[in-house]
């Protein structure tokens, strides 16, 4: 974000050992089939990969990464390699942001915006996403360097304490309010979707269908055959805990205020 910065994070312990179940293409949207313990050091889930942030400068802070390896390869601009949610703060500012990552030939070019949070920027297609450790399909260290210059290192839980949930996007953001699309379930939440990068390829969103305890938050991206979403499962973003594979998500384009989304997730999306 802006140069600003970050205290080494200690890691915590291991990740205890959890069951969790993956929601195929028939599963009804975000209910709470997977409830998860909740703990005290943080963890993304077992649905995104979980990265604590290290600066390549001098800044002060804390932060990290929800990441989720998308099907984007080299001479593919349209389809991201890696989708993000990240927070945080440097120098006492908090900050939370989305992101994405696109080949540009074999160049990673990355696009994030923030929420609305103490530091509030956008960055369209200035940031220059590399591999330091591991493969894309598993990768153990992330550099994100141009406006940014941090490495991300992956974990298994983070001790770090996350911002209180999102309750609105900001104007950098395609911002809808979410419902059920045949009208039938209780629930409502927020859609956040990017426009920096490519437009209309990925979303953070949250919120809770059926019971108010039962809440949910996620990062969604577009593959080659449709979309796909995974949850952040720890709290405040949890309880529910569920993946949503390549695919089982089609977004259709209600021209001209939002989405009716089928497959896994029978959602209707509206500005």
């Amino acid at each position: 974000m802006k140069k600003l910065s970050l205290k080494f994070i200690a890691l915590a312990p291991a990740l205890l050992a959890y069951t969790f179940a993956t929601v195929g293409a028939t599963a009804v949207a975000q209910t709470p089939h997977t409830i998860i313990a909740q703990q005290q050091s943080f963890t993304c889930g077992p649905n995104l990969l979980t990265f604590v942030v290290r600066p390549l400068d001098n800044r002060q802070g804390t932060g990290v990464r929800c990441v989720k390896v998308g099907e984007g390869t080299p001479g593919n601009s349209r389809l991201p390699r890696l989708a993000w949610y990240g927070e945080g703060n440097w120098g006492g500012a908090t900050y939370r942001h989305l992101g994405h990552a696109f080949y540009r030939s074999r160049e990673l070019v990355g696009s994030a915006s923030d929420f609305k949070e103490n530091i509030h920027n956008n960055f369209d297609q200035n940031l220059t996403v590399q591999l330091a450790s591991g493969s894309w399909a598993n990768p153990n260290e992330i550099r994100v360097t141009g406006a940014w210059n941090e490495s991300w290192i992956r974990v298994n839980k983070a001790n770090y304490k996350p911002l209180p949930r999102p309750t609105s996007c900001g104007g950098f953001f395609d911002e809808y309010k979410v419902s059920d699309l045949e009208g039938d379930r209780v629930g409502r939440g927020i859609r956040c979707v990017l426009k920096v990068g490519q437009k209309n390829t990925t979303w953070f969103g949250n919120g809770w269908w059926i019971k108010a305890h039962n809440t949910y938050s996620h990062v969604g991206t577009r593959a080659f055959n449709g979309y796909g979403a995974g949850d952040i499962c720890d709290k405040p973003f949890g309880p529910v805990c569920n993946n949503f594979g390549w695919g089982s998500l089609k977004l259709t384009d209600v021209a001209p205020n939002g989405f009716d989304v089928t497959g896994a997730w029978s959602e209707k999306w509206r500005s």
